[in-house]
């Protein structure tokens, strides 16, 4: 992966939490992510310190109950419990159900919830609207390169094939919401020098796939080929590298 050297941000290291610690946490010292970009975020708590030289700053108070789960692999999927740290993707028992729990920002604020339980049901709580794209907060503007799932899961997948050190968000509301969604954030996604579009390898994902092609620059987007549905589904078959494959040969 020595290719990629060219981007700008990527994890460069993990460190201890302030706020966490203040409130006598984060004892193994390594809940916040630095980014190189100057940003750093933790999981644990959302702090959140922006990557453009501004003061730090916290995201502002929901207005909405959020749900706060733990941490671990998502041994269904093949995910370690390292992308899911970074990504705080956290697993909570609700309601005698085990529900996975997506977060989402916008401006450094957490603005809402994709919650997945079981036999993939999703619903919101929050208000997604406008919101930015699923891991967007990690990663500052600019760099070589991006990957852009259609969901969560392939985004950790594919996160987790890069040790999460390059950047890869997802789609809020999957191929059906496709444009609206990188409209909304176009600004962020436009400013890589390459967009890899590795949406599920139905219909409606590819279709949305050329759809969003037609809204960036010319040249700037690409479309990623897997051999099974989706990003995950490769992970979980044994066919992990054409994961990596798909990104450069896209």
């Amino acid at each position: 992966m020595s290719d990629i050297t060219e981007a700008e941000s990527v994890v460069v290291g993990r460190e201890a939490c302030p706020k966490c610690r203040a409130n006598g946490n984060d004892n193994s010292g390594d809940n916040l992510a630095r980014y190189s970009n100057g940003g750093a975020y933790c999981f644990a708590c959302e702090y959140y310190e922006k990557g453009d030289g501004s003061a730090s700053a916290e995201p502002v108070p929901s207005s909405f109950k959020v749900y706060r789960g733990s941490i671990k692999s998502l041994d269904h999927r093949s995910i370690d419990t390292k992308p899911c740290r970074v990504y705080g993707y956290q697993t909570a028992n609700i309601r005698n159900k085990d529900i996975e729990i997506a977060n989402y920002f916008k401006d450094g604020k957490l603005v809402a919830q994709h919650m997945r339980g079981p036999d993939k049901t999703f619903h919101w709580v929050g208000s997604p609207r406008g919101c930015e794209l699923f891991g967007q907060h990690l990663w500052g503007n600019g760099g070589k390169k991006i990957v852009i799932t259609e969901g969560e899961i392939d985004a950790l997948t594919v996160a987790q094939m890069q040790d999460c050190k390059w950047p890869v968000v997802s789609l809020p509301n999957g191929a059906a919401g496709a444009v609206r969604d990188i409209k909304n954030n176009l600004e962020f996604v436009s400013s890589f020098g390459e967009v890899v579009l590795m949406f599920d390898m139905d219909e409606p994902g590819q279709a949305a796939a050329k759809s969003v092609c037609d809204i960036l620059p010319p040249g700037k987007a690409k479309i990623a080929s897997l051999p099974y549905k989706d990003a995950n589904e490769c992970l979980t078959k044994g066919s992990s590298r054409s994961i990596i494959d798909a990104i450069w040969q896209a």
